[in-house]
């Protein structure tokens, strides 16, 4: 477990020994539960399966959705608010 100290208070961090799953939640001193990152993953994946589909077989207004969907992670990449990081094992 990681503990940081924030304005909130105490955040913990857990990553579970299953690793290859990249299971780590972040939840606050209280017990709130704040983030999943294996899951944010998962549904991240998910999307762009999704997207693929909608540029492939869509209407005009899917693509065009799937479009800005592919800009915005663009700019979250441009803006380091979004990092892609490979495991090597």
């Amino acid at each position: 477990m990681q503990t940081l100290e924030s304005e909130g208070g105490l955040i913990m961090g857990y990553c579970y020994s299953d690793w290859r799953h990249k299971k780590l939640t972040v939840e606050r001193e209280d017990g709130q539960f704040l983030f999943n990152y294996g899951e944010s993953e998962i549904n991240l994946a998910n999307n762009l399966k999704d997207t693929a589909i909608q540029l492939r077989e869509g209407a005009s207004d899917e693509k065009d959705m799937a479009i800005r969907y592919i800009e915005h992670l663009t700019s979250l990449l441009e803006n380091g608010k979004l990092e892609v990081k490979w495991n090597i094992s």
